[in-house]
């Protein structure tokens, strides 16, 4: 599994607001999503090249509840077919919808378990 390197950021958002998180450091762990009151977490890993934003993807659902939800923003047409292969071969993640808007693509998925 990829990890940041000390000191690297990682955008995350709860639909709303956008924080930083830093690795490294005290008290730090591996960047995670921040929800906000529904649950409904954001993942913005538009320009990082592939496989990163699937692996991104699939950390952020592994510490989410089974119900909630993950939005992840992306800027590549090949992400379609990796976010589906996600879903299908990793137990427990459904994908919700994939949609298109502009350059970029939108995909949400749904922790089931």
């Amino acid at each position: 599994m990829a990890r940041l390197s000390k000191g690297e950021q990682e955008l995350v958002s709860g639909f709303g607001g956008l924080e930083l998180e830093r690795v490294g450091g005290q008290g730090a762990g591996q960047p995670s999503p921040r929800p906000d009151r529904a649950g409904l977490q954001e993942l913005d890993v538009r320009g990082i090249s592939s496989p990163l934003h699937v692996l991104r993807a699939h950390r952020a659902l592994r510490t989410m509840q089974p119900g909630q939800v993950l939005k992840v923003l992306t800027t590549s047409e090949q992400t379609i077919p990796e976010f589906q292969a996600l879903s299908k071969y990793v137990v427990g993640y459904e994908l919700l919808s994939q949609e298109q808007v502009g350059d970029e693509v939108i995909h949400v998925l749904r922790r089931r378990r």
